[in-house]
């Protein structure tokens, strides 16, 4: 494990202050409302997504599809265009790096990470680094549980003697991220991490990036002969988190942190002259004032698809209505023949109510190719209206009944209906599905004097 010398300069502090604003956003998010929902919350045991004020179901995973399309078309877009920033400013293997190593100098100052340090102090330090990893682990299990009920849970503990099952998984967290800030680190980032992999993919002469100036610093320094204006005093070597050598060209374990790029600010500050590590673009370096090219084909493709998958995503937000409903019908109940030709199937209606507001719902046919009488029963009344209650999951039975039974009707035993379910008081909070409609098996159906009658033979 690498515990490298603190550098101060002005990316660090840029550093700085995204990383601490990025911690408290981790950290405070989950007790935030909108409209008495959670801001965001994955609630795996009731199966629901809560996301600025709307209730995602499992039946509308195509937004988690079409949000991780987002998610790393965006990744692939900033790579070509600034390299791996994520990396080195956003990513939680980083920001909590830094974090231990903060609680690490406090706590033993200038003997951290070297082994003559004082037993006392190593125990402190691996205490806190327990503590940090178990209060990092409770903010992210309360993405998944109600951090106010857990709480709740921590009180109730002494008299329940019931360990809740959120804490399990803590536990694990706990383990899992002090075992690897501890002992880990940045091997996980050179050995690990995929996108460290499939970074040279995406990144090409024009993407801005951590890069070494050797036209200005090779040939190094050389005891007192010095030709190009790097001194070789192997400060960006020094204060790297990853243990590389930037100066060696690209390598698959630079984070782009920018630590290296302060240090060499730094000395070069003492021979009156500018940084040679910067970010800056391969293109950049070999052709002196080169401007960058942000616009070229990889960035297009890139940006374009990203912005028909944000498209695709806010027409279906827009249009989206916060009801699930499900119509199937019933395996239990067969069609059946009533006497004077009605025909009656029976279906299994859920509907999900995804607001906060009491909603009254009436059944409706829509659209069917049967051209006698249909009626709908719900509840045994032929009123079709139900009172859906706030952020409810409701069963409903539904019964349709033909009469007056045309002749081409009994062409055919298997019919498509288009069942219309709305809410009376906002006519377009409204839901549609198609459900089959069945002739019972074995009925004949003949047309004597201008009246159906339907028999058994």
């Amino acid at each position: 494990m690498v515990i490298s010398r603190p550098m101060s300069g002005r990316i660090r502090s840029a550093r700085t202050i995204v990383q601490t604003f990025l911690i408290l956003l981790f950290f405070g998010t989950p007790w935030l409302r909108w409209d008495q929902l959670p801001l965001i919350r994955l609630d795996i045991p009731e199966r629901k997504f809560f996301l600025l004020g709307n209730i995602f179901t499992p039946q509308e995973g195509y937004f988690l599809h079409l949000f991780l399309l987002g998610m790393g078309l965006s990744l692939f877009l900033f790579t070509s265009l600034i390299g791996r920033v994520w990396c080195g400013w956003a990513c939680p293997q980083t920001i909590y790096t830094d974090l231990f190593d903060v609680v690490g100098r406090f706590t033993l100052g200038s003997k951290y990470g070297k082994k003559d340090a004082p037993i006392i102090g190593k125990i402190g330090t691996h205490l806190i680094w327990i503590l940090v990893s178990l209060l990092a682990s409770l903010a992210w299990i309360s993405y998944f549980a109600d951090p106010y009920l857990m709480i709740a849970d921590i009180r109730s503990v002494s008299e329940t003697h019931l360990m809740p099952n959120w804490a399990y998984f803590t536990g694990f967290f706990t383990f899992a991220m002090y075992a690897d800030m501890a002992f880990i680190r940045e091997q996980f980032c050179k050995y690990a991490c995929p996108y460290a992999r499939f970074q040279t993919v995406m990144m090409d002469g024009d993407s801005v990036n951590i890069t070494y100036d050797y036209k200005r610093g090779e040939p190094r320094r050389k005891g007192t002969v010095k030709i190009g204006d790097c001194t070789a005093c192997n400060m960006c070597l020094v204060v790297c988190p990853t243990g590389i050598d930037i100066r060696e060209g690209t390598n698959v374990g630079c984070i782009a942190c920018g630590k290296c790029a302060d240090a060499c600010t730094h000395q070069m500050a003492k021979e009156g002259k500018k940084t040679l590590i910067g970010y800056w673009s391969e293109n950049e370096i070999a052709s002196r004032n080169r401007q960058i090219r942000w616009i070229r084909p990889r960035t297009l493709v890139y940006g374009g698809l990203l912005t028909l998958v944000l498209t695709v995503a806010s027409l279906l937000l827009w249009t989206r209505v916060p009801m699930y409903l499900s119509v199937l019908p019933d395996r239990n109940l067969q069609p059946m023949a009533l006497p004077g030709g009605t025909i009656r199937n029976f279906y299994e209606v859920q509907i999900q109510n995804l607001t906060f507001e009491e909603r009254k719902l009436r059944f409706q046919v829509e659209k069917t190719d049967i051209d006698g009488e249909l009626h709908i029963l719900v509840g045994g009344t032929e009123e079709a209206v139900v009172n859906l209650p706030s952020n409810s999951n409701m069963h409903y039975r539904l019964i349709l009944e033909l009469r007056n039974l045309e002749g081409q009707d009994a062409s055919k035993r298997s019919h498509e209906i288009v069942l219309k379910v709305f809410d009376l008081e906002k006519p377009v909070f409204a839901k549609t599905n198609t459900i089959p409609f069945l002739l019972p098996v074995g009925i004949a159906f003949k047309q004597i004097g201008g009246t159906n009658i339907a028999s058994q033979p």
